[in-house]
């Protein structure tokens, strides 16, 4: 089979590999699509070191596809289910993993970053990460929900709001899209906030809210009118921009939530005129628990969301050198590799 590894300096190859074979309590998933993430071109701009330290680790973290073949002692899927694959993994024994939160297991990892991931024509994973995808849903959005749809929907699961209350999103790469869309589909007004012009066009494209540049006006003044100057019940900062998460806390309404979410400097500076004076909340949300996933998928068959829409490049895996260039590049939305 063909692997995607990564090589440092911006670079990754394409390299054949063994077909994986599953052992006691494992399953191999014929991929159908997997995804490109943020995080994902982190390691990408990491050091030939680094990536020689990983001795050919597949990359990838976001799978979804058809089981191919079951270990012994498989009981919760079968050959021909299609799947999403939980991109993060644990021991499987401690109480995080037991209650549904390998994310947060002492001695976890992920795919593509600890064991081989996704980018490849087959993966090898633990049977219990194997979630069911419905085919009312799209492998596309399967993608997602491993990974960046289902952390944009835990965030904004933690707003505390009623629908028509205005909804703010910082940040609309893949996962800030996601959070803005999931919030239309939870009925708020909706405002995106983004300095990059390719994503402030596909936002206003794919959504139905106000959107705002912040390259070219001031988004806590902008936010301001739009709310007859009450701020946002809900805020969601997906950058990890340090100015953008001041102003987070700078658009939030009186007894507003703030949901922290974009990865970037350690440090967290808001004026504390905003968090006493209004009374805000401010939380923090990394990845999800596997409970969360149904949920998303139960919401996203009941409300229209439009997570297809938002992919806008698909490469074979054989264009994986091209796929990340132009993702890297930043003009994209969503961006897959696909397998017929």
């Amino acid at each position: 089979m063909r692997g995607v590894v990564y090589l440092g300096e911006s670079e990754v190859e394409v390299r054949d590999f063994p077909d994986p074979e599953p052992g006691h309590g494992q399953v191999v998933v014929e991929m159908k699509v997997g995804g490109l993430c943020g995080s994902d071109l982190h390691k990408y701009h990491n050091t030939r070191e680094w990536a020689e330290s990983r001795e050919g680790m597949i990359s990838g973290h976001e799978p979804t596809g058809v089981v191919a073949e079951v270990g012994a002692g498989v009981v919760n899927v079968k050959v021909g289910d299609r799947v999403c694959v939980y991109h993060r993994v644990g021991c499987g024994h401690c109480v995080e993993c037991a209650s549904g939160t390998p994310a947060h297991c002492p001695t976890g990892g992920a795919f593509g970053r600890t064991q081989d991931g996704s980018h490849a024509d087959y993966m090898l994973t633990e049977s219990r990460y194997c979630l069911p995808l419905p085919e009312s849903l799209s492998f596309e959005v399967g993608t997602q929900l491993a990974c960046t749809a289902g952390t944009a929907f835990a965030g904004a699961s933690k707003i505390s709001a009623n629908a028509g209350d205005w909804y703010v999103v910082f940040g609309l790469g893949p996962v800030g899209m996601t959070a803005l869309l999931t919030g239309q589909g939870m009925g708020y007004r909706t405002i995106g906030v983004d300095v990059q012009a390719y994503r402030v066009d596909l936002a206003k494209r794919v959504g139905n809210g106000a959107v705002i540049d912040a390259s070219q006006e001031d988004p806590v003044e902008a936010i301001r009118e739009l709310t007859g100057g009450k701020g946002a019940a809900g805020v969601v900062e997906c950058s990890g921009n340090g100015k953008a998460r001041f102003q987070a806390a700078q658009v939030a309404g009186r007894k507003g939530t703030v949901v922290y979410v974009g990865a970037g400097a350690s440090d967290l500076a808001i004026n504390i005129g905003d968090l006493i004076g209004k009374d805000i909340t401010i939380r923090g949300n990394s990845v999800y628990p596997v409970g969360a996933y149904y949920e998303a998928v139960e919401f996203l068959q009941r409300n229209e969301v439009p997570l297809d829409d938002i992919v806008t490049h698909r490469y074979t895996i054989d264009q994986a050198v091209e796929a990340f260039r132009t993702f890297d590049a930043g003009e994209t939305g969503k961006v897959v590799f696909e397998w017929t």
